[in-house]
């Protein structure tokens, strides 16, 4: 992804009532995020979303000046496609992965006290099917595993060279130890230096996974926090378009890629950890002895078929909860 400083080069928010009165967003953007999700019917499926979130930098063709950039010049950028011009918030991908989420998994179940997204985990999945109709296509996932990725940073980070006579302000000069330079020179792979930083940022990241739930819960929360670009893994935001876009099935073609592609999965739910914060315990109990109550109402109603019946038999229930709770406060 591009850093923050390039990000900001080419951020420019995008109208929320734009993105409504044109039908086909997909059309207007170069890049998705791959929304993975679960249901017993439909099993494991990813849907991908589109968003504007530009994964290659603009390069820098001149200056306003002289070429040498001198005396305060301002930068010509190379000219780019409609959909790498701008990119959106963290905000409004989110918004739109959470509707894309409820949409796919009943619209009824936002309505719902205390229900919603109760987890949200990065995952690896391969596609397994046909794209259908409606964007689904089947998966396989699985989810990252953050001991072995915290183990393989640390990995990493032990391959660095130590020594009192080793200069670390040097990246790739004569003090690399002889497996750093055989790795660069042979097999053109990083020096070990860059990689070591590079997992311990990896590393850090590890400790705010928990940011991904506490953003798809409140989308507001998260510009800033930068957690599509990746906390466990890289960003799961592809291009679509262009010379760099990713493999894809396409409708009613067997797929026959065999990469792993990383993505976002949403896992709806009761919020517990909600009702024990923001609601008291007396409600709670209140709450529950109301709904014992009415479910035994509805229940023996359909075995019985006799609502005086059932009504004497919730009458029953009541009771037995009443006397139970007076036996507790005593």
């Amino acid at each position: 992804m591009p850093s923050t400083i390039n990000m900001q080069d080419v951020e420019r928010q995008v109208d929320l009532q734009e993105s409504k009165d044109i039908p086909d967003l997909r059309d207007r953007v170069g890049q998705g995020c791959f929304l993975c999700l679960e249901s017993h019917n439909q099993g494991q499926y990813a849907i991908l979303v589109p968003c504007r979130r530009p994964t290659k930098a603009r390069s820098i063709i001149g200056c306003t000046k002289d070429w040498d950039c001198t005396s305060n010049p301002k930068p010509i950028y190379e000219a780019t496609m409609p959909w790498d011009s701008a990119c959106e918030s963290d905000d409004e991908i989110y918004r739109r992965l959470i509707d894309t989420c409820y949409q796919h998994l009943g619209w009824w179940k936002r309505w719902l006290p205390y229900f919603g997204i109760t987890e949200v985990l990065e995952v690896n999945f391969q596609f397994a099917g046909f794209v259908e109709s409606d964007g689904r296509c089947p998966i396989r996932m699985n989810p990252v595993d953050l001991k072995n990725v915290s183990e393989e940073c640390e990995r990493t980070i032990a391959k660095l060279p130590t020594g009192p006579y080793l200069d670390f302000n040097d990246t790739c000069e004569y003090q690399h130890s002889e497996q750093c330079l055989i790795g660069m020179e042979e097999w053109s792979q990083p020096c070990i230096k860059v990689e070591a930083e590079e997992a311990e940022q990896r590393r850090k990241r590890l400790l705010f996974v928990s940011h991904l739930k506490e953003c798809a819960q409140d989308p507001a929360r998260a510009n800033g926090l930068y957690t599509l670009e990746g906390l466990a893994q890289e960003s799961c935001i592809y291009d679509i378009k262009g010379p760099s876009q990713a493999a894809m099935p396409l409708p009613y073609q067997k797929f026959q890629g065999i990469t792993w592609m990383r993505g976002l999965h949403f896992i709806l739910g009761w919020q517990t950890d909600r009702m024990r914060i923001e609601l008291p315990f007396r409600v709670s109990c209140a709450w529950f002895g109301i709904a014992s109550i009415w479910l035994s109402l509805v229940l023996w109603r359909g075995v019985e078929g006799d609502w005086g019946t059932a009504f004497a038999f919730a009458q029953v229930v009541a009771a037995s909860v009443a006397i139970i709770v007076t036996y507790v406060r005593s």
